[in-house]
């Protein structure tokens, strides 16, 4: 029984062949009983039945050299089928572990140089006896040897990491003039055999008449031993014929375990391409004068198609192509690796890359080319220009609120009466200045909503809303800039209130309202209104602080507007009258 086992773990193929081979020993117990019956069949011809015993001896003697000698031809045979077979399993487990890079496949390999290493000892062995067939069989080995010397420093590459050049070194155009001289005498050999087994069957042939012949004419009475002898004869040209057909049968199960064989490896360089095209990373390699000669995808609007014959100076637009092209002339020159971050522009698209280049080598480690990965990093460059771009926004902010902090502390340093009152009212300003920037960054910096804007400038008394303080107007968005110079006022208003005016006591009432309103010439104007009553009657106050300044004067030159204010013995009126441009457009 002889047994082939190919394929990875999940897909095992098991190749029987019967060889109908029978031990020497039957044999030689058959030929002593046709012996006895010829003996007993011939009494009146003793001398006969002896010469013919003798001759069917001798014949049959002969018979078992020749079948001993088929037998080691059949095996040769068979070493001979599983050479070639052992190669194409190393070569398809070399090309699986190459691109999949499954540690699978080296077990797969491993297996198969060593089937290679032993079928082809085994052929050696049964060809010792011709000289010719023995030189044939010592040229299959050597050619094989090579062929695994090959996929082993293929293998060496890839168990070191280097992955890339092994599958380079793998795809490189092959000079086959090894391997077709290793199937020519592959087919030589197996002529022989067949020639060998031919002769054989006749020299079969011709001592079964033989013998029939004699016992013929040697004597009537060994016809039955004869006949007997040549149909075992017949038999045994029968099982040679079978076997034959089983050795045809097993070509074929080669021929379609290659074919198979084939299909999977294009189906891993399909997988391949997916994960290429997945990655987002364009492949591709390049010749000492840096003609494609082959890439995963097409890039500068160009196919993979377009691209493969062309040299880089048809194919890369400038200023990429300088720079690209001194790099991969440095990567051939020194064989060392570079790697640069390089900008493409064609028909005004900018593009980014990210451009990795190795050296290519032969299987002597000379240069014969590029291989070089690229990577679209457009998206990351404009997130650093977005970024840039916010930095300096954010110090120019930055800047501005300093300065404004800076006014902040010396007008109210110039109306404190001590460390303490200055201390008190810069923190309340400030935090009155944070509560507006923290508003502006809820917002994306791209405006505030004037009810949020007045409810975070009411501090402590943000829980009287309701009850002493009554908040008006529809929804309106400001400005920044405006925004804040509008909430130091409404800081101010609510510090008065809550001193002197009608959040100073529990029955004093506030009304802050905000409206859009036509002005006297037609155009369209904003409104903001504070309005107090319930509280203590009001007096003009007698000196101009920091908090007139802000509510009156600095906050009407920022807005372009005008501030009417009102010191009317039953309450404060304030009111902010400005255009429409500061408000953000919905």
């Amino acid at each position: 029984m002889i047994q082939i086992e190919s394929g990875d773990e999940d897909d095992i193929t098991l190749i029987e062949m019967e060889s109908g081979s029978r031990p020497i020993e039957d044999i030689a117990v058959r030929m002593v009983r046709r012996r006895k019956r010829a003996i007993l069949a011939g009494i009146l011809g003793f001398v006969l039945l002896g010469g013919a015993c003798a001759i069917a001896a001798m014949l049959a003697w002969r018979d078992a050299a020749v079948t001993n000698q088929l037998l080691d031809m059949r095996a040769g045979g068979r070493s001979l089928a599983l050479v070639p077979l052992a190669l194409l399993t190393a070569e398809s487990s070399e090309r699986g572990y190459l691109l999949t890079h499954d540690p699978r496949y080296l077990t797969i390999y491993d297996n198969a140089a060593r089937d290679f290493a032993s079928q082809a000892n085994e052929l050696r062995d049964r060809m010792r006896d011709d000289s010719n067939d023995l030189a044939l069989a010592d040229e299959i080995q050597r050619l094989g040897e090579t062929k695994l010397a090959e996929m082993d420093g293929n293998m060496a590459l890839a168990k070191a990491g280097r992955f890339a050049d092994a599958i380079a070194s793998a795809r490189q155009e092959v000079d086959r003039t090894e391997m077709d001289q290793l199937r020519r005498d592959v087919a030589a050999l197996t002529n022989d055999t067949t020639e060998a087994l031919a002769r054989t069957r006749t020299t079969e042939t011709w001592t079964s008449t033989l013998l029939l012949g004699a016992i013929v004419v040697a004597l009537l009475c060994v016809g039955a031993l004869a006949a007997l002898l040549i149909g075992e004869a017949r038999r045994r040209i029968g099982q040679l014929d079978a076997r034959e057909a089983g050795l045809r049968r097993f070509a074929d199960t080669l021929e379609r375990l290659v074919a198979r064989r084939t299909r999977s490896l294009a189906e891993v360089n399909q997988r391949f391409d997916a994960a290429l095209r997945a990655s987002g990373v364009t492949v591709m390699t390049q010749d000492r004068d840096l003609v494609f000669t082959w890439i995963s995808r097409g890039a500068f609007g160009l196919t993979a198609g377009e691209m493969i014959g062309k040299p880089e100076s048809e194919v890369t637009p400038e200023p990429t192509l300088n720079q690209i092209t001194q790099i991969k002339r440095g990567v051939i020159e020194t064989g060392d690796p570079a790697r640069a971050d390089l900008r493409a522009a064609r028909n005004g698209d900018e593009t980014w890359l990210d451009v990795t280049v190795h050296p290519l080598r032969d299987e002597e480690g000379g240069i014969t080319g590029v291989i070089t990965g690229a990577i679209d990093i457009t998206r990351y460059k404009e997130q650093e220009a977005r970024i840039r771009l916010l930095m300096r926004e954010v110090t120019h902010r930055s800047k501005n609120l300093l300065a404004v902090a800076q006014a902040i502390m010396r007008q109210t340093a110039a109306n404190s009466t001590s460390i303490e009152d200055f201390e008190t009212r810069f923190s309340a300003r400030l935090q009155s200045l944070a509560g507006s920037h923290d508003l502006l960054v809820q917002e994306d910096w791209r405006g505030a909503s004037m009810r949020e804007l007045v409810r975070s400038q009411l501090g402590h008394y943000i829980d009287l809303v309701g009850s002493q303080i009554e908040l008006e107007g529809e929804s309106m968005r400001i400005q920044p800039d405006a925004a804040q110079h509008i909430a130091m006022a409404m800081h101010e208003l609510a510090t008065n209130a809550a001193k002197f005016g009608a959040l100073s006591v529990p029955a004093g009432k506030v009304r802050i309202s905000w409206k859009q309103r036509a002005g006297a010439d037609g155009e369209t104007l904003c409104q903001i209104s504070w309005v107090e009553s319930g509280g203590p009657p009001v007096e003009r106050p007698s000196r101009r602080g920091f908090g007139r300044v802000v509510s009156e004067r600095t906050v009407a030159r920022a807005v372009q507007g005008d501030v009417t204010v009102d010191y009317a013995p039953d309450g404060l009126r304030w009111t902010l009258v400005f255009p429409v441009e500061f408000l953000v457009t919905q």
